[in-house]
């Protein structure tokens, strides 16, 4: 999390709203909302309760793919200068594998879409990805998805504490490669020491990504693709 000395944006509250099957039980679209996809192992239930800073916020599983629906979160963020806001924080099933009946890891799929495609509250999408894995198809096709509603991708390298100081350069040298982007447009997180989860002084973060990404008006942001 943000330093005592961090004057950017930081989280002040964080909640549970709903879990929806689908689309049509899905919360009023009266916030900006970001969607956090990644597949099943990569840690978004830890990310969250680290960017947050509560460790029962999103249940952590010890089996991956146990997330089988739309999960809505509200975030609250505050800037000195610009005040507060609140956003929506969506959890999205994981992908790739899961402990599910296959015809329940179909239905993924369509569910998904649907929301990216269809919900109009929707900002931007946050990619976790395995800072120690490669970029997946099914990642770049997210990212293609977003493209094709001209909204933007923040693609954030997850893990990154099992990393040595020069393996984390070349995760967003090579993550960069991939997507055709700058390497400062990788974002490198950790939920077990807060790397990348504040809006440090230069650097910025995750918190003030989302801030930009969910900002009245058109969203921009330095590290989305």
């Amino acid at each position: 999390m943000s330093s005592a000395k961090n004057r950017g944006w930081r989280v002040v509250s964080a909640e549970f709203d709903r879990s929806a099957p689908k689309l049509a039980a899905c919360p009023p679209e009266q916030l900006p909302e970001v969607a956090v996809a990644g597949r099943s192992n990569v840690g978004k239930s830890s990310l969250l309760n680290a960017f947050a800073g509560q460790r029962g916020l999103a249940r952590v599983s010890r089996t991956p793919g146990r997330t089988q629906l739309l999960n809505f979160f509200r975030i609250g963020l505050r800037h000195p200068g610009h005040g507060d806001r609140t956003i929506g924080w969506v959890d999205l099933p994981g992908y790739g594998y899961a402990a599910a009946p296959r015809s329940i890891r179909e239905g993924f799929g369509p569910m998904i879409e649907r929301y990216l495609t269809e919900r109009t509250a929707l900002r931007a999408l946050i990619l976790l990805i395995d800072s120690r894995r490669q970029i997946a198809d099914s990642d770049l096709q997210l990212i293609e998805a977003m493209s094709a509603r001209r909204l933007p991708t923040l693609v954030v390298a997850t893990k990154a504490d099992k990393l040595s100081k020069s393996e984390r350069g070349l995760v967003t040298k090579n993550f960069a490669e991939v997507l055709g982007a700058s390497p400062r447009d990788i974002l490198l997180t950790s939920a077990s020491t807060g790397l990348g989860l504040g809006d440090e002084p230069r650097t910025g973060g995750l918190a003030y990504e989302v801030a930009q990404l969910t900002a009245p008006g058109e969203a921009t942001t330095s590290s989305s693709v």
